[in-house]
């Protein structure tokens, strides 16, 4: 009898909701490892090999999304001139918003470190992707961006009249995506 009442309010106690973040159904075609809340990949070390092994990738928690995971978000599309130097055309690039993905991982207000393959690394912090509003692009021109056109993912951000502003996004518009860090 003296075990009833414990139980009883045991079991009439509010339980923690979690939301488990489904998990990818297809090939993941960006990760967002470090400081996120959601996660739906295995903590990997950077001696596990493969691509985020040779760019020394690590995580405890990881979201990692898919396709059809990135297409259920709103898509914004995006054109922009893009290209070799001289050889610019308009692409309009489309995909959801960076901060709609961050925030899916858990990870709004934080700041956002895109890689790409070859291990090029730009650091965004969240002030710029919540006031430019720039989008994890999966296509151009309405096709998906396959490796060798600017994918699986690139950071894209809207044209904006300021120069300094231009300098240092062009910085940040990291193509061929690997992998967000997340801080």
């Amino acid at each position: 009898m003296r075990f009833v009442l414990p139980l009883c309010l045991a079991l009439l106690a509010p339980l923690p909701s979690y939301a488990e973040m489904a998990r990818p159904e297809g090939h993941v075609l960006v990760t967002l490892g470090g400081a996120v809340s959601e996660s739906n990949l295995p903590a990997r070390g950077a001696e596990d090999g493969g691509l985020y092994g040779f760019l020394e990738v690590s995580y405890d928690a990881a979201a990692g999304f898919d396709a059809a995971m990135l297409n259920r978000l709103e898509q914004v599309s995006i054109t922009i001139p893009h290209g070799p130097e001289g050889n610019q055309r308009d692409i309009a690039f489309s995909g959801p918003l960076l901060s709609a993905v961050m925030e899916m991982a858990g990870a709004a207000g934080k700041t956002a470190k895109p890689m790409a393959m070859d291990g090029y690394q730009a650091e965004i912090p969240w002030a710029d992707i919540s006031e430019h509003q720039p989008i994890l692009a999966t296509h151009a021109d309405g096709v998906p961006m396959g490796i060798g056109r600017y994918g699986p993912a690139m950071i894209v951000f809207p044209p904006n009249e300021d120069e300094e502003t231009r300098q240092r996004q062009a910085g940040q518009q990291v193509w061929a995506l690997a992998f967000i860090g997340i801080e």
